[in-house]
């Protein structure tokens, strides 16, 4: 019998925690790391698509209720991240650092360029400028730095290949 996803729902929910609560304490602006992006492209880089969409709805919705934009924004972003890491990862590239650190910082660009598409939609103001200077560009460089952190902390994570992380309990 199968396992509810404890252990992954546990790893996103300190994730998001840390993400709204600590990391804006400890990383001034301009820009700083995603802690539940970094997880999300580590685990669709390393797993299934199917593995990584849920991955993604699940840390989409704890940002989204522990932050204050418009609910879910973080889902759909994070919901391109997965699918962009998952297309970047090949066998080959998954014991190295270099292409989860990009796949990282391609994700942020994505992410944020996903926000602000929505935000402008929502008729909220959207400075393109700005959001390059102070959040895109800053956080894809942390991310690509952080991811070369968590990566291997989250490869040592996964399961056997043959049962899904979120089902080991």
């Amino acid at each position: 019998m199968r396992r509810l996803p404890w252990r992954a729902l546990g790893i996103l929910t300190v994730a998001a925690l840390l993400q709204t609560a600590w990391v804006p304490l400890f990383f001034p602006d301009p820009g700083r790391p995603n802690l539940v992006l970094l997880v999300v492209a580590a685990m669709a880089f390393l797993g299934p698509l199917e593995e990584g969409v849920w991955w993604a709805f699940g840390g989409g919705v704890l940002l989204d209720l522990f932050s204050g934009g418009p609910f879910g924004g973080s889902v759909l972003a994070l919901l391109g991240v997965a699918g962009l890491a998952h297309g970047l990862s090949r066998p080959v590239f998954r014991g190295r650092l270099a292409m989860p650190a990009l796949a990282a910082m391609a994700g942020t660009a994505l992410a944020e360029g996903i926000r602000g598409i929505l935000l402008a939609v929502l008729q909220y103001p959207v400075d393109l400028r700005g959001a390059l200077g102070q959040i895109i560009l800053p956080g894809a460089l942390w991310n690509g730095l952080a991811m070369l952190v968590l990566y291997p902390a989250l490869r040592a994570l996964r399961p056997p290949p043959d049962r899904p992380v979120w089902w080991s309990g």
